[in-house]
């Protein structure tokens, strides 16, 4: 469905000037080729807000942008709309409805005034049997698109979406606060306060202690900046009751980690059976137009 608005390849088709030069899947059809078809088109005007085709409705044409922008989104498990790509002036959709007349595999809704050329199946066949070495032209073409669509699948980062996704914020401060603690500086931070309460307590009490400055009758009870002597009490209860406030934080954001994988997984199972499905449906393609291609000419030789 998507119709990047690519440059047409190779050096010959960019130097054809026709109508549909700047449609990369009909940049490379010669100009008597890209006349005809340009002909075959009818002119189609949508308003803002307007839906121009519909996910999983029958697809029986093509849609050409001249004008406008309109945008491709597909509905997703929960039945939002998941915004794909933007198509501009040169952008097409709906090319897989030529082939197969399937299903539509997205929505297509004008996000501003646009204008569209509407090739319709039979029109497209005719131009078919017009000129059958047009086919192998639009197919190496179709094969690079899907290409481009499978590796746009497998970039979309599930950090993204729970991004979109409504978060709690208790949620937020277990990933902000796990992130810290896995960091280097929570780590130098905790070595150095341990490290001066161990030191300020045992240094305090062994000079106290010592100290001929001190009355024995007062040298068993230690000055108030030693707060925490050996065995150091409330060091441990402090690192304890941190200890369990860190756990509990880290393990909510490791579920939502958990989650962030699951999706990340399911991507990649819906682009390995979505890659399975067209190479398929290329396959039997290239079939159906190899054999009317051989009629063609078949007819031709009759003649």
């Amino acid at each position: 469905m998507l119709g990047p608005m690519d440059e047409p390849q190779g050096g010959q088709s960019a130097a054809i000037s026709g109508p549909l030069s700047s449609v990369p899947l009909f940049a490379r059809l010669d100009l008597t080729e890209q006349q005809d078809l340009f002909g075959r088109m009818k002119p189609r005007t949508v308003a803002e807000g307007e839906v121009i085709v519909w996910h999983g409705e029958k697809g029986e044409s093509l849609f050409l942008v001249t004008s406008g922008l309109v945008g491709v989104a597909v509905p997703s498990d929960k039945g939002e709309h998941v915004h794909l790509a933007r198509i501009g002036p040169g952008g097409f959709f709906g090319e897989l409805s030529l082939l197969d007349c399937g299903p539509r595999t997205a929505t297509v809704r004008a996000i501003e005034p646009s204008g569209l050329l509407e090739l319709s199946r039979d029109q497209f066949m005719q131009f078919l049997l017009a000129h059958p070495d047009a086919a192998l032209d639009m197919l190496s073409v179709l094969a690079t698109r899907q290409r481009a669509n499978q590796a746009l699948m497998r970039t979309m980062n599930p950090n993204v979406a729970f991004a979109a996704s409504r978060v709690t914020p208790w949620q937020r401060l277990s990933d902000v606060i796990a992130r810290v603690s896995a960091g280097q500086w929570f780590t130098l931070f905790h070595v150095t306060w341990f490290g001066v309460w161990i030191l300020l307590n045992v240094v305090g009490s062994i000079v106290h202690a010592g100290s001929i400055l001190v009355p024995e009758e007062k040298k068993g009870a230690l000055p108030g900046w030693v707060f925490d002597p050996f065995p150091f009490g409330l060091l441990t209860m402090v690192v304890s009751l941190e200890a369990i406030f860190l756990a509990i934080f880290v393990m909510v954001s490791q579920n939502r980690q958990s989650e962030k994988d699951r999706l990340r997984t399911d991507l990649d199972y819906q682009v390995n059976v979505r890659a399975q499905e067209e190479i398929m449906r290329i396959s039997q393609r290239l079939s159906s137009i190899e054999a009317k291609l051989a009629e063609a000419r078949n007819a031709g030789r009759s003649a």
